[in-house]
């Protein structure tokens, strides 16, 4: 449920970046597609994606110093 409504904002563009944690240590195949289709859908419509805190991290002071404006 929560991945599509995910995917359904990211299709509208209501969403800014994507901050997707996940546990690296486990595998599930059916939760391993959706994770899939999500980063798909980011590329496609050009979010950027935080699957780490280091990356949310940076992504959250680009956000807050305008530096993706051009979304």
């Amino acid at each position: 449920g929560g991945d599509q409504q995910i995917a359904a904002r990211i299709g509208y563009n209501e969403i800014d970046l994507l901050l997707f944690f996940r546990d690296p240590h486990t595998t599930k195949t059916s939760e391993g597609e959706d994770q899939a289709g999500l980063l798909r859908l980011c590329d496609v419509h050009n979010v950027p994606v935080a699957t780490n805190i280091a990356t949310a991290e940076a992504l959250i002071h680009s956000l807050e110093r305008g530096d993706l404006d051009w979304r």
